[in-house]
């Protein structure tokens, strides 16, 4: 209609009216793609928010399983310490048998690091970053999975030592505790004793615990660090102040 309008002012020569049709379009041009940009731009901040919001229960879940890493490996290095001490002190055998047969069982194994990054490489390889608009918390995200990628890559350290214990505990319970493990019984001290002389002639096994103790540390270090950066990059998500600032600003105080 505007057309047939415009062409009709051509043709009767009335250029003034012609002229005020044309702003007409050209206005009304530019609020349509206007429109059509900022409607763009709002459907990618939407999908953005929905990025960021999955990337904020992934993070979730990653720090709960810190939780667990930190528990394990912790405990884990409490019974390796006790397992030492019990070198010089048989009495802590007699006082506690069943903690002296499970330490032994269990100071070998630890939590697989099994971090979710699903949603940063859905974004990455689709190449769609850019839809979260804040540069500073995309390379903050970046660096999250970045150092959980290099720590994985020290993972070889803790399942050598871990093997090696292995190697060398074989032997050490008798065959039937082998089937009772993980299932919270109660040993007796004459049972504790019979593998406690066993772990005495065992010098190999004995040797090889601080490195096992050294391993843990290390990968305590690294979940400790990355359930930081976690709980950080999730406090950034949700526009809170990470913990480590509060905790500044209290000593400051």
């Amino acid at each position: 209609m505007i057309l047939r309008r415009l062409r009709h002012y051509l043709k009767e020569q009335n250029l003034s009216a012609a002229g005020l049709e044309m702003i007409v379009v050209i206005i009304s041009i530019i609020i349509g793609l206007g429109f059509s940009n900022w409607n763009e731009e709002r459907l990618e901040n939407l999908e953005g928010d929905r990025y960021l919001s999955r990337i904020a229960d992934e993070l979730e879940q990653d720090i709960r399983f810190f939780d667990g890493v930190l528990r394990m490996n912790e405990r884990s290095i409490k019974n390796a310490e006790f397992l030492l001490q019990t070198i010089e002190n048989e009495n802590l055998v007699r006082e506690d048998p069943s903690r002296f047969i499970t330490s032994l069982s269990t100071i070998g194994a630890s939590i697989v690091v099994n971090v979710n990054n699903n949603t940063f490489e859905e974004i990455k390889f689709s190449g769609k970053l850019d839809q979260i608009d804040d540069e500073e918390l995309r390379s903050q995200i970046a660096d999250y999975y970045d150092f959980i990628e290099v720590s994985q890559t020290f993972n070889h350290l803790r399942i050598n030592a871990e093997v090696g214990y292995q190697d060398r505990y074989a032997g050490i319970l008798a065959p039937e505790q082998y089937g009772q493990f993980g299932r919270n019984i109660e040993y007796s001290e004459v049972d504790a004793l019979l593998v406690y002389e066993r772990f005495l002639e065992n010098e190999e096994l004995i040797e090889w615990i601080p490195i096992l103790i050294g391993a843990k540390h290390g990968t305590i270090n690294f979940s400790t660090r990355s359930q930081q950066n976690a709980k950080n990059l999730l406090a950034k998500i949700r526009g809170e102040t990470p913990e480590d600032d509060e905790t500044e600003d209290q000593a400051a105080n």
